[in-house]
């Protein structure tokens, strides 16, 4: 777990600085400057190119986590293997661009009446595909040599801040949606040159090639997981997309847009989650391939637990200060207090997620990764076909409650095949300790009595509930990693 300490408490600093300027952008600057139809549309471009560059990665992304242990070499050509990887995704980006030129009409008839604005950018997507595809790979080949903190920076931090600069220019009239639209898709561009001038720097990678035909690589093994992997991830992405995309075509994307607001606010959740994935994903593969099962069972474990008390936390926190929420965002059409249930179906959907831990990880990187893609396969058509059912009745309720059911669903499933086939599983009472925890906390957040300024009541606020929780939580040594960190913090205070 050293490795994992070391980056992922960095990564969860980077995480949460670029989490505090997502929240700048989402509850400060776009309901004051971009109606809930235009953040409708801004999400969708952005969930379609998420999905549209996954396809066409051809799951390259997980093939350099699972493979590079096997074809790395002291010599850093890895046996070109990084070379034949990149010239995979971009046939596949190739051949997923004709698709999607072809199939234009097809596409385009889902959204003609609820989401005009689609019809009008549709081909902004293609570039934009091609540098989050390019990005994708850039930050997967960081990751298998173990240095992810500035792929982190660059887009969690740089790419949002980038984002707000843009929202102030439209404030001040400097340039109009379109516009944004156009710099957002630039700025991606600009991330991905910079992880990969910055990976060139790092020396660990030669780009001169001695073997051309790539002699060395199981060509077919390797494809047969990428097909496999791309199409599990595809379907997995889609699942975490169907919602936005389903409701930006069924009932528009003013009501997509609020409900995108609070899936924005809510995915905060996740942050602690995503910060250790970044160093995890590549630590289950290598003890994978060394077939060191208790390493992955104490990862496993420490993930779970981990995520959980911190996703916990920031569930509470953003409840006990909706009214502040609320006086903040002052925009009735994202504000109305019958939307907050979105916050809190999708947030506990978000929770499920994040105390699952690794089972996602550990299917995908094992011999069994196959039986991934089945289970999100099934995931997805129980999503849609509830989302079919609940959105026209609920509209974004029915997104959330669809959300929340698949997740439980789909962790539950994973959950248990890797019990009964692997003998691990993360969980135990202490993750009942939490949920009292968390309890408590909100409790405590919730009945504490207002400041009269609405910034002080969230610094008072978020700081008795955290406090409280923090308390609880390293009283009953929830996570010996947060207490091992606490301590050697109160050692720096207090020596």
């Amino acid at each position: 777990m050293g490795i994992v300490k070391a980056q992922a408490y960095k990564n969860t600093m980077v995480s949460y600085g670029g989490m505090v300027i997502a929240y700048i952008n989402t509850v400060l600057l776009f309901p004051f400057f971009v109606n809930p139809a235009q953040y409708g549309f801004y999400t969708l471009i952005v969930s379609v190119s998420v999905l549209y560059s996954l396809v066409a990665s051809l799951g390259v992304p997980s093939i350099l986590a699972k493979y590079f242990p096997f074809y790395r070499t002291d010599d850093r050509k890895h046996n070109g293997f990084m070379h034949w990887a990149a010239g995979l995704a971009l046939a596949g980006f190739i051949v997923a661009t004709l698709v999607y030129v072809v199939f234009k009409p097809v596409i385009l008839a889902q959204y003609a009446q609820k989401s005009p604005l689609f019809a009008e950018y549709y081909y902004y997507l293609i570039p934009l595909s091609f540098f989050v595809l390019s990005f994708n790979y850039l930050e997967m080949t960081g990751r298998i040599v173990y240095q992810t903190i500035y792929s982190n920076f660059l887009q969690n931090v740089l790419l949002r801040l980038l984002t707000t600069g843009f929202l102030l220019m439209i404030a001040a009239k400097w340039i109009n949606f379109e516009d944004f639209i156009f710099l957002y898709i630039g700025c991606n561009g600009l991330i991905s040159l910079l992880l990969f001038i910055s990976i060139v720097y790092t020396g660990n990678f030669s780009y001169r090639l001695n073997d051309f035909g790539f002699k060395t690589i199981k060509k077919r093994e390797v494809l047969n997981f990428g097909l496999f992997t791309v199409i599990s991830s595809a379907i997995y992405v889609l699942l975490q997309k169907v919602d936005t995309l389903m409701l930006s075509a069924m009932v528009g994307d003013g009501v997509q847009g609020v409900y995108s607001w609070y899936f924005n606010i809510a995915i905060v959740i996740s942050v602690p989650a995503q910060a250790l994935s970044r160093t995890t994903y590549a630590i289950v593969a290598d003890a994978w391939k060394s077939n060191n099962r208790d390493n992955i069972i104490e990862v496993y474990y420490k993930t779970s637990i981990i995520q959980m008390v911190i996703g916990c936390l920031l569930f509470i926190g953003i409840i006990v200060n909706r009214e502040n929420l609320y006086a903040i965002a002052r925009n009735k059409e994202y504000t109305d207090p019958k939307y907050f249930n979105l916050f809190i179906v999708i947030g506990l959907g978000f929770l499920v997620d994040i105390t699952g831990g690794l089972n996602t990880y550990i299917m995908t990187t094992s011999h069994k990764y196959r039986l991934v893609t089945g289970f999100v396969i099934a995931a997805v058509i129980f999503c849609v076909s509830l989302n079919y059912i609940l959105i026209p009745k609920y509209q974004g309720m029915g997104a959330a409650i669809s959300y929340l059911l698949t997740t439980i669903g789909l962790n539950f499933a994973t959950w248990l095949y890797i019990k009964y086939r692997f003998k691990m599983q993360p969980f135990n009472y202490k993750h009942i300790l939490v949920i009292g925890i968390a309890l408590i906390g909100w409790a405590t957040g919730q009945y504490f009595w207002r400041m009269p300024n609405v910034f002080l009541d969230i610094v008072v606020r978020s700081g008795v509930t955290t406090l409280v929780y923090g308390l609880l939580a390293y009283y009953f040594k929830i996570s010996t990693d947060i207490n091992e960190k606490a301590d050697a913090m109160l050692k720096k205070v207090f020596r």
